[in-house]
């Protein structure tokens, strides 16, 4: 086994911190989102809710797709 396969290119690290960074100010301003939505209609702030829960596992299928198509 070489060793650049347990260390990781700056490319992934960089898509991985966007990633994280992105997610963490969704996730920090989510309250807000969903007052502002919540005032008009209680059901989307909820479909709002839901979608950024379910995003995370979306984005981890997808990614394990595309890895087992490379392979």
């Amino acid at each position: 086994m070489s060793e650049n396969k347990n260390q990781y290119d700056s490319k992934t690290l960089a898509t991985a911190a966007a990633i994280f960074i992105g997610f963490a100010l969704l996730i920090f301003f989510l309250p807000n989102i969903m007052q502002a939505v919540g005032g008009e209609n209680r059901i989307l702030a909820g479909a709002i809710v839901v979608g950024v829960l379910v995003l995370p596992f979306v984005g981890l299928w997808l990614r394990g797709r595309m890895r087992r198509k490379g392979e």
